[in-house]
């Protein structure tokens, strides 16, 4: 959770608050975690997101010096709207998530009415995409989108790629090979299972993941099956910009959403390694929705819904690697615009400020 501090939307609002010359607090569900990667005016503080810590702190003395309040969905929010509401500030909601259909989790529908409310009431609503303002529009069931502004899952500065003969060492790769790449939550309703299959039914590739709470069993399970002396999987968490510096010298990533909640088979560029490999020059395979359709239009992606399809792509992007890796800087800069979608997310905090 604390490492969130430092994903691109987080990031930008911490930024945007920044350079309109407020202090910003971090609060998030941990007793230690830094933010100190954003200078001394950026400060880190405990928050729980339960009935009981509510109880405990939402009447003090301390949140009345604050000039806005925000939050990430769906939790956050529960604390964000009371404080909002009960202090007479203005509130934002960075809706990373949209916790809908068989993906609407856990949480009792008392809280999440409470934490639907917080949304609501927010002076402004951040989706990553504008596919999603509809679907957020009906989760809340609002009347109209014009509180609701885009800003994508990409950083407006990417970091500079690692370097390519060093990595690939690392890797243990083949000169020959080429590098597919995954990142984040690894599992069978994302790629792995089409991954996999490439992986031992095709000789030329090595697989590289960077995999988030990867359980043992299926760390060990991967040492195993055929193929397994071409897969690297980083051993260790690693941070946000390190992350997007190393999958800059990998040949092609994947961003495969199989799972049928809303939010998933609506990604475009609210998908972070989506536009992490677009970023960092790396063409992509996805799964066959209408908001991937940009990178088909780009060039820089294949579109896919089967793993023949998967493999067929492989092949496509193959000989066509180097135009492919420039038409993704260009879908970057010309499509995703996180610089342009940065600067009104200032003038919209502004705006909303009084500044």
């Amino acid at each position: 959770m604390p490492k969130l501090a430092y994903s691109p939307p987080n990031e930008a609002i911490i930024q945007a608050l920044l350079s309109l010359g407020l202090t910003v607090d971090v609060f998030a569900p941990s007793e230690d975690f830094g933010v100190s990667e954003y200078g001394e005016n950026v400060n880190a503080f405990p928050a729980y997101y339960r009935y009981k810590w509510i109880a405990s702190n939402i009447i003090s003395s301390r949140w009345r010096h604050y000039s806005v309040f925000s939050g990430t969905t769906e939790d956050p929010l529960s604390v964000v709207g009371l404080l909002a509401a009960l202090y007479n500030k203005p509130s934002v909601t960075l809706s990373d998530e949209i916790r809908s259909g068989s993906y609407s989790g856990n949480r009792s529908r008392r809280w999440k009415k409470l934490c639907r409310w917080g949304m609501r009431r927010s002076d402004f609503q951040i989706v990553n995409d504008p596919v999603r303002v509809d679907l957020l529009k009906d989760y809340l069931s609002m009347q109209t989108t014009e509180s609701m502004i885009v800003y994508p899952g990409c950083f407006r500065n990417p970091p500079p790629s690692s370097d390519r003969q060093a990595m690939r060492k690392k890797w243990n790769v083949n000169n020959d090979n080429l590098v597919v790449a995954d990142s984040g939550v690894f599992y069978h309703e994302h790629s792995a299972i089409w991954l996999i299959e490439a992986l031992v039914n095709r000789a030329d590739i090595n697989l590289v993941i960077q995999p988030l709470n990867t359980d043992p069993l299926s760390r060990y399970l991967l040492t195993k099956i055929q193929g397994a002396d071409r897969i690297y999987m980083e051993p260790r968490r690693i941070e946000w910009r390190e992350a997007w510096s190393q999958m800059g010298a990998v040949d092609i990533g994947v961003a495969v959403y199989r799972q049928s909640g809303p939010q998933f088979q609506n990604m475009g560029i609210s998908s972070n390694r989506l536009c992490m490999f677009l970023a960092m020059g790396v063409p992509v395979i996805v799964s066959k929705q209408p908001s991937f359709e940009f990178v088909e239009k780009y060039n820089c992606g294949v579109m896919v819904e089967n793993e023949h399809e998967f493999i067929n792509a492989i092949d496509y992007i193959k000989p066509r690697l180097n135009q492919m890796k420039e038409n993704a800087l260009t879908c970057t800069a010309e499509y995703i615009d996180a610089s342009g979608a940065y600067k009104n997310l200032v003038e919209k905090f502004r705006e909303t400020l009084g500044l």
